[in-house]
């Protein structure tokens, strides 16, 4: 069975090598933002101990490579927005940019002394020099202005359909209403930099409309004292997370100093796929001298479990499925009405700091499932940040009141000479504290709750490559969603990655975490202590500019010793990228992995379709493999396919539930258009 497999694999290969390879370069360039984004990921996300859809971590991304920020403009909070830049390389270039003038290009920061050149090429993709001279349009006058809006108008579509071939539970019992794929489309129009709409329809699987979600937007920038107008879905990011923010956000990664610091865009068109978190209404910010005057409207359906005795709110669907009677049910069962504004203040380069209050109505009573949990149906927040550079330090932090207590994190962050940075925090989330819609740094993702934890991390330029190192202490002062008692632990992640030969880049992780979890000992729950630790090989390998080979060895083991609990697990990966020329692009990986069990599962963040970022748990034992073609054509359109298969030969069955695939093959096919006019 492998030996087929493994043939199948490579004769695909051979055959999209030789379709792709031209005889003639037609095009100079090619549209590689995708190939950027998912290495700025790579490289600075740690793969989480469950399976995720990062898709929206991966659009931020696309987002700031899509907006990039114009060196000739741009103050130090500007330059931190960029994935793995740090605050003294962005004085750095301010700087220079001070002392010498305006940049004349993006390579000019090669002149920049004391500017690392790994990180100018991580960097370049995110940065632009505006150039304000458009070119002379020769048209009659009657034409002439409809012309200038062609020039500024950018249009763009992208529609996605990912099939499973094989089909689930669900389906074969008619739990499920809908059909089988998942649709994506989403569209966006642009008018110069002031002027934008965007409007998003999705279908998950299982799910009967295909517009089963919807979401749209429009928004005016910068025009006069007018920062920015959006009418629509929004999200508005305030300071660290901890009262507003959308609904994700980076935490603890490979990158140690990096992932700590949010880096609020304020108010922004909401452009995701999921369903909650977001609001919907109006929003406007308008600007002052050094004062930003803000405030914003929501009013949004969400998917509830009601009572239907007392009418209250018995919890909160996230997922956003709506596939089962039950599941539909749910959908829009309550409604929030929120409002609040927000005031900012900047000076210069030294401090920024701002105040925000909102008020939340809910149409229905929470009930609390425990001491702590949300009750009532209104609520209140109002929080206060700061963000002080001094030379090379940089405090920042945020407080937050919610009625009954205060939530707050503090951290510091430090240079010591150009190479070594370090930086430490402190969160303190009480018992009590309920966030609605915050995304603040934590041990666990999500709104921040019931949570004390102290974080060391340093990041290091040796000689010898480039080393992350941190150290966090967390405990949760009450019972939590799997913990029935208070619970505690600590962890930390070296990295180490370098570049022992021209073309040759390595990389060493271990990972140690030992916390409280719950087991049953003598027919009860008890808290013990779990250790899990990770070590991770990777070698990258460049024969030539365009073709990239990368392989990962990673073993974890998991221990709870008072019940004699051990579980080893390994995977081994191989990858390889091709770009034989500016039009077309091959990813292929194979996996080969095996545990005792999905205790002991290891995870993986895989290439995906472009705006796909998943993270997968190999448990078991068997062989995962992916092909993944990118095609650009006429300059306009890029196609883009995805074929995985999972085989686990010892298993009769995959999944559970709804989600049951009778067999242990689970295969999809993937296919996306997109379309930049």
């Amino acid at each position: 069975m492998l030996y087929r497999m493994i043939n199948r694999i490579l004769l695909l290969i051979i055959i999209l090598m030789l379709f792709a390879i031209p005889g003639k370069m037609i095009y100079s360039q090619t549209d590689s933002s995708y190939i950027e984004a998912e290495e700025v990921l790579e490289n600075i996300l740690q793969e989480p101990s469950e399976e995720t859809d990062n898709s929206d971590l991966y659009e931020s991304v696309e987002y700031l490579l899509n907006h990039p920020i114009n060196l000739n403009t741009a103050k130090i909070p500007d330059l931190q927005q960029i994935p793995e830049l740090d605050l003294e390389s962005a004085r750095l270039i301010v700087s220079y940019r001070e002392k010498f003038g305006y940049f004349f290009s993006v390579k000019e920061l090669n002149a920049v002394q004391g500017l690392n050149k790994d990180l100018i090429q991580k960097i370049s993709p995110f940065l632009e020099v505006m150039n304000n001279d458009k070119p002379e349009v020769q048209t009659e006058e009657t034409g002439s202005t409809f012309d200038e809006i062609i020039y500024d108008t950018n249009f763009k579509l992208r529609s996605r359909l990912i099939n499973d071939l094989q089909t689930r539970e669900g389906f074969i019992n008619n739990k499920y209403e809908g059909t089988k794929p998942k649709v994506y489309n989403r569209m966006t129009l642009k008018y110069s930099d002031n002027y934008q709409a965007g409007f998003l329809a999705e279908k998950d699987a299982g799910e009967s409309s295909i517009d089963e979600f919807k979401s749209y937007y429009f928004a005016v920038n910068e025009i006069g004292h007018l920062q920015n107008l959006i009418v629509g879905d929004y999200l508005v990011e305030f300071g660290q997370g901890l009262s507003l923010w959308s609904p994700y956000g980076f935490s603890k990664g490979s990158d140690a100093v990096y992932t700590v610091k949010k880096r609020e865009r304020k108010l922004r068109p909401y452009t995701s796929a999921t369903e909650t978190g977001f609001l919907r209404g109006a929003a406007s910010s308008v600007a002052f001298d050094n004062f930003t005057i803000s405030a914003f409207y929501s009013r949004n359906k969400l998917d509830a479990n009601i009572d239907s005795v007392t009418g209250d709110i018995l919890s909160v669907q996230v997922d956003g499925l709506h596939r089962t009677e039950t599941e539909i049910r749910k959908k829009n069962a309550a409604e929030e009405i929120l409002w609040g504004g927000r005031l900012d203040y900047t000076t210069g380069e030294l401090l920024r700091t701002g105040l925000m209050h909102y008020h939340s109505k809910y149409s229905n009573s929470f009930y609390p499932s425990g001491v702590f949990d949300l009750k009532g149906d209104e609520f209140n927040f109002t929080s206060f940040y700061y963000d002080l550079i001094i030379n090379n330090i940089n405090i920042f932090g945020e407080f937050v009141y919610n009625g009954t207590s205060v939530a707050s994190i503090n951290s510091i962050q430090f240079f010591i000479g150009r190479d070594l940075s370090f930086i430490s925090s402190i969160r303190s989330y009480p018992r009590n504290y309920v966030s609605l819609h915050g995304y603040a740094f934590a041990e666990r993702s999500g709104a921040p709750s019931n949570e004390f934890g102290i974080y060391n991390g340093i990041k290091w330029r040796t000689p010898i490559g480039l080393l992350n190192f941190y150290y966090d202490q967390f405990k949760f002062p009450f019972a939590t969603f799997s913990n029935p008692l208070p619970s505690e632990g600590d962890e930390f992640l070296a990295d180490l990655t370098s570049k022992p030969l021209y073309k040759v880049e390595t990389r060493i992780r271990y990972k140690y975490e030992d916390k409280d979890v719950t087991e049953s000992m003598d027919n009860t729950k008890q808290l013990v202590k779990r250790l899990r630790q990770a070590i991770r090989l990777e070698l990258i390998y460049y024969p030539t500019k365009n073709l990239r080979l990368k392989g990962r060895y990673e073993f974890n083991n998991y221990r709870i010793a008072s019940i004699d609990t051990k579980e080893d697990g390994y995977l081994f990966f191989q990858d390889i990228r091709f770009s034989p020329s500016s039009t077309f692009n091959l990813y292929a990986r194979i996996i080969f992995f095996r545990t005792d069990s999905y205790n002991s599962a290891i995870y993986e963040y895989e290439n995906d379709l472009t705006g796909i970022l998943s993270n997968l748990a190999m448990y078991g034992e068997g062989i995962r493999w992916y092909l993944i073609v990118r095609y650009r054509l006429m300059k306009v359109f890029t196609i883009s396919a995805k074929y995985s298969e999972t085989y686990k030969p010892k298993e009769k069955s995959l999944s559970s539930g709804n989600n049951t695939i009778n067999g242990n093959l689970d295969n999809r096919l993937s296919l996306q258009l997109d379309l930049n006019i």
